[in-house]
Parts: C-alpha cells; structure tokens; sequence
C-alpha cells in the first residue's frame, strides 16, 4: 500500500477549480496531490454533476465514485456565480488565487465572468487554465466536448473493429485523462514562467488537440500514405496502424495480448515454418484490399494456434523468446498481483472511515506527496474558505441566508 508523508512541491500554492466532470476534476485533483490548496467551487442545487452520476450505479458515502476519484485533496465552496454577490466573491478569490481551473464551453466562460479576459484583470499573476472540446472559434465551438464524442469526431473510432461492424471506441475516457495532464503541466510551466516575469498568463488545451498528440503516429501515417489502412475481418484487430499480430487472442483458458513480435521469430518459437512465409507474402501496398486480407490471414493463423493452450503457457514459453505478450487480467487479479502492491492508498473519510482509492502516480524525492484527502462533501468548507478570504461571520451568514453560498454542518462545525 502506497504511503505519502510530505507536503508536496506545490505547497503554499492556492488553485480555485471551477470545473466538472473528468478533465478538469483531474487536473486540479492532481495539482492537489502535489500540495497545492485546491478549492473547489460547486453551484448551488447539487454541485459537481458527477456527484450524482454513479458508475455501474456505485457510489461512496451518498457521492458517485466518479466524483470520489477525480476530486481528492480539495476543499468544497458552494458559490452562486449566477448572482452579482456570488461574482463579487469569486473576484475577492481570485486577487489572492494563483491558479484558475474552468472548463466550461467559451460562451459559458464568458458569461459566468471566469474567462482570462475578466479575471486577468483583477489578478494579473493568476494563471488561469481551461480545457475545451473543440477551442473557442470554428463552428464546433460551442458543441459538447464529451469524451466519446470527441474520440468520434477526430477518427479514433475508425482505427479498430471489424469492415462491416460498428466503430471501436476507447472505453476508457481517455481523451478527458490527456487533457488533463496536458493542462497540469501546462500550468506548471506557466508557474515556473511567472516565478522569472512576475505575470500570469492563460493556458488553453482542447480535446481536439489531445486526441491529436494521443494518435499522432496513426495520423502522420495517414498524410504520409494519403489514405487510411482499410478494417478487415479479423476480430483481434485492435488497431489498422498496428502490424499483425498485434491485438488480443482467445486461449484453451484466458486470453493473451501480443504487442510486439517478428514473424520470423514466431515461426523459430513455434515451429511454424508456415507463419514465415505469411511475412514473406506481406503486399507492398500498405492500405490497400491485399494488406486488409494479408492481415486477416495472419490474425487467423494466431487465433487458431494460440486457442489450443492456456494463455498461461503462451505467455511463459514467448516471454522467454522475448516476444512482448501478457495475460490478460480482470481488476481482481491485477489488483492481488504483487506487482500493484503500491498503486493503491488508504483514505480517511469523515464520515464512511478508511477505504482504498487509486495512488497518484508521480513521486518525489525531496518534497514527497500531499497525504491524501477524500473528496469533500458538498459545501464541506464553504465558512472556512470565506474567513480565510477576510469575509466576517456576519457577512457569510448573509451570504448563506440569501442563498448565495451554501455551507453543509460539516463546514460549521469546523
């Protein structure tokens, strides 16, 4: 079990997140995991969508895990920023704030007054970062930068499945996780940058550009060879870009992943003279019918070898070929396996007690990680945030009796 006991390299940095979702959630969860004080503003009427949008219908102490996961190391404040008073203390915020995170659509930025444009004039050290799906010009502007959506528009979809079947997505949100990391360390930079001018500045990642640095292999190939490789018959096919047999195989038990192999070793391993001559009739033409059949053709060959022992033998007798294979494994038997010992964390909650969330995955040396948090309850800190901000008892009582801001019993009682 992973253990963390310093207080990051970001501490005494103050980031306030004003986002939903995965993207931006992640990015400022990761900022907190590195020490910085995270605070995250939620609307009034429930907050952070994601609060009540459980996966598999599974949730965590009244949240979803999608919100549990993707917001630890933060405290919660309940702001209307619809209201004019709501506004004024987003503003009172920001002049102390070093960091913004947003990413709501351009035109929703721009009205709720959280754009650079608006807050760089009050901060002009605040870094101010956002993430959008498609930027903030071109007629896909304002349309919603979901993940699957995304993965669809750019052709990510098209790389993988069968000719006649439908389109292989990513199951995984995969393009919300890279802009994530594209923002922190675009943040990061700009932090670094403020500490020689003394100026903040906006840093803007969209999910288009993302999804472009995630394939940026498959679209060089496709300029290069002005058109795609054509999706065959074969149901391993992970990706049309990937040299057969690159993809995941059914085996007497289990199933077996090839990432990597030489034909011609394969054929030395197994004894299969007939694998060598399957390279030896690989068609020059990289995207045409023959290279579709080529394909299909090896992909068979390996799905019926490869069905007559257990994945476990597969794996041994090619790992010792140095041919790159691995078992495919469910969560139980990767998180038993020895080799994931430190990828898990022990969290205190106030209210359900210890359970086991996901390890940041960066470490340091020196400054070492931010214990871990759990996610805050709704409004969990709103009080204590406003005093901090120099606002007195008075005022946030006004301010929670209008509505304006929401504080939960939690955040009283501290």
């Amino acid at each position: 079990m992973h253990k963390s006991n310093g207080r990051g390299p970001l501490e005494g940095i103050r980031v306030l997140d004003l986002t939903i979702a995965m993207a931006g959630p992640l990015c400022t969860q990761r900022l907190g995991e590195m020490g910085a004080d995270v605070i995250k503003i939620e609307a009034p009427g429930g907050g952070d969508f994601s609060r009540h949008a459980p996966m598999a219908g599974v949730t965590r102490f009244g949240d979803a895990m999608c919100f549990t996961e993707l917001n630890q190391n933060k405290r919660s404040l309940v702001l209307d920023l619809k209201s004019d008073e709501g506004r004024g203390v987003l503003q009172a915020l920001v002049a102390e704030a070093d960091v913004l995170v947003q990413n709501f659509r351009p035109r929703v930025a721009r009205k709720l007054g959280i754009d650079y444009a608006t807050l760089g004039q009050i901060n002009p050290r605040l870094v101010h970062g956002s993430i959008s799906g498609y930027g903030e010009t071109g007629p896909m502007a304002d349309r919603p930068g979901q993940d699957l959506l995304v993965q669809s528009f750019c052709g990510l979809t098209m790389n993988g499945g069968r000719r006649d079947g439908l389109p292989h997505p990513s199951p995984l949100y995969m393009v919300d996780v890279t802009a994530s990391h594209m923002l922190c360390e675009g943040i990061l930079a700009a932090l670094v940058a403020r500490g020689r001018t003394g100026a903040g500045e906006e840093v803007k990642v969209t999910m288009i550009g993302a999804i472009m640095e995630m394939q940026c292999q498959e679209v060089a190939t496709f300029l290069a060879a002005e058109a795609a490789p054509r999706r065959g018959e074969a149901p391993q096919v992970v990706s049309v870009y990937q040299e057969p047999p690159y993809g995941v195989f059914k085996c007497a038990e289990g199933f077996l992943a090839i990432a990597q192999a030489d034909l011609d070793v394969l054929a030395h391993v197994l004894d299969r003279p007939d694998l060598a001559a399957l390279k030896a009739a690989r068609p020059a033409d990289a995207d045409g019918d023959a290279m579709t059949d080529w394909r299909d053709r090896v992909y068979a060959a390996f799905a019926d070898l490869l069905a007559r022992a257990p994945a476990e033998t597969w794996d041994r007798r090619l790992d010792e070929a140095g041919v790159w294979c691995m078992v495919v494994n469910d969560y139980t038997a990767f998180l038993s396996h020895p080799q994931a010992a430190d990828l898990l964390v022990e969290v205190e909650h106030p209210v359900g007690g210890r359970y086991r969330s996901v390890a940041p995955g960066i470490g340091f040396s020196g400054a070492g990680r931010a214990a871990p948090r759990p996610a805050p309850l709704y409004g969990q800190h709103s009080a204590g945030i406003l005093a901090e901000a120099g606002f007195s008892e008075e005022a946030i009582e006004r301010l929670i009796a209008a509505g304006v801001v929401v504080s939960s019993r939690q955040s009283r009682a501290a």
